[in-house]
């Protein structure tokens, strides 16, 4: 079984997101495990100098490690690129893959999403890492389905169809494959979402364009 770690912050564990994850994986007939170190509000250099940081990734044994910088406000390329090559050093010489988490502007701020891709595209391809475009992504599905609310009440963070979402986009840069087709939970987070929000979600993250490397 794959093991996955999640570092970020309440982008990162709002709605239960690293979950519906390891749902989708499930759905996808392989089973992994899914663990997260989170705080509202902080960056990767912070948690770089967190010593359960150093700890997991030393002795977790894990396949996948996803990063998420702080967004709002975004640090810019400089801290994302700062922030990543940190904790990637944690990291020398064991055979795990790093995936860049790519958050979304504010709301009421739509301008401030180029600068946040671009930071996240750059320093993928700088340090080598697997990248999940979902503040592109969840740009585009906003224009085609304006009906269906990614945002959470305060303009910032995800709704639950928000975090489905990132999830989607996350399996996809991890797995190296596309989504699942049969996606109908009966229980778990994946449950709990509008069937027919739900499938439009996982049909548009399909045939989305990602970044290339």
């Amino acid at each position: 079984m794959k093991k996955i770690l999640f570092i970020g912050n309440s982008h990162t564990y709002y709605n239960d997101m690293p979950q519906m994850v390891r749902e989708l994986f499930a759905c996808a007939g392989e089973p992994v495990s899914a663990a997260m170190l989170t705080h509202g509000g902080k960056t990767l250099d912070w948690h770089f100098h967190q010593e359960q940081t150093r700890f997991n990734i030393l002795y977790g044994e894990y396949d996948f490690i996803v990063l998420q910088q702080a967004a709002h406000p975004f640090g810019g390329y400089q801290a994302l690129s700062d922030g990543v090559s940190a904790i990637r050093g944690l990291a020398e010489g064991l055979p795990c893959q790093f995936a860049l988490y790519m958050t979304w502007a504010e709301k009421a701020r739509p301008e401030n999403q180029p600068e946040m891709s671009e930071a996240y595209i750059r320093v993928a391809k700088e340090q080598g890492t697997l990248l999940a475009p979902v503040g592109e992504i969840w740009q585009q599905f906003r224009k085609e389905h304006p009906e269906r609310e990614l945002y959470f009440t305060d303009g910032a963070h995800a709704s639950p169809l928000g975090s489905f979402l990132a999830a989607c986009c996350i399996f996809r840069a991890i797995s190296g494959g596309n989504l699942p087709e049969n996606v109908q939970p009966e229980i778990g987070v994946l449950a709990e979402l509008d069937a027919c929000a739900r499938q439009e979600i996982l049909d548009f993250v399909r045939k989305a364009q990602f970044p290339s490397k």
